[in-house]
């Protein structure tokens, strides 16, 4: 039988991200430029916070532009993969924000509301424990059978590694969190969303696919 996958939950993962932009030396000083506003607020934070979190303008600041430029491509070549009819002028950065997660905190299970996709990229990090997505369906785990091993079908959580220079890009009412740090350092990562400008979706159109 044809084994198929509806309603899916769309999530893309990049590794060495940023390496994809002009050359080493260009990719090493946008890292280190980036790196460096961040931790610049980070010494202005209230001490009695360990977590920490920028203004959400970050796209506008000169020092992420390349970056934000990327994020807007990237993002529109993932949507041209699932045959949306969108172009780069249709795509906005909303709001764009750095993390910074001490060691031994997490961050609260959410979501980014009155978005369209959302994304996360890890600035610094020992790989350790990253963020932990969990399945849209709340019937999903009403009946579960043994497992032979859990995957990414038949398990209801998903977790990914906070490795430097990966980006994962999920859709904004994905529900996750950030697991606890267990390095000895801190966790930097910048995030943001992203959203259409002009019309959305297609009038008379209740989005349903023939097979």
């Amino acid at each position: 039988m044809e084994h198929q996958k509806i309603f899916p939950t769309n999530i893309f993962i990049g590794d060495d991200f940023i390496n994809s932009l002009e050359g080493p030396e260009y990719t090493i000083a946008i890292i280190q430029n980036m790196k460096k506003h961040i931790e610049k607020d980070w010494a202005k934070r209230d001490k009695n916070k360990r977590n920490f979190q920028t203004d959400s303008f970050l796209y506008s600041l000169k020092e992420f532009q390349p970056f934000a430029d990327l994020i807007l491509n990237k993002n529109l070549e993932n949507m041209k993969t699932l045959e949306y009819n969108v172009e780069l002028e249709d795509l906005v950065i909303s709001g764009m924000w750095a993390n910074v997660i001490a060691p031994g905190e997490s961050h609260r299970a959410h979501t980014h509301s009155n978005n369209l996709w959302s994304g996360v990229y890890y600035l610094h990090s020992d790989q350790n424990a990253g963020i932990t997505f969990q399945d849209p369906r709340p019937a999903a785990d009403v009946l579960v059978p043994r497992k032979i091993k859990n995957n990414s079908v038949n398990s209801n959580l998903m977790e990914y590694a906070s490795k430097m220079n990966r980006v994962i890009m999920f859709p904004s009412w994905l529900l996750h969190w950030v697991n606890v740090n267990t390095s000895t350092s801190n966790r930097i990562s910048i995030s943001w969303n992203i959203h259409l400008k002009g019309q959305l979706g297609e009038h008379h159109d209740l989005q349903s696919a023939i097979y």
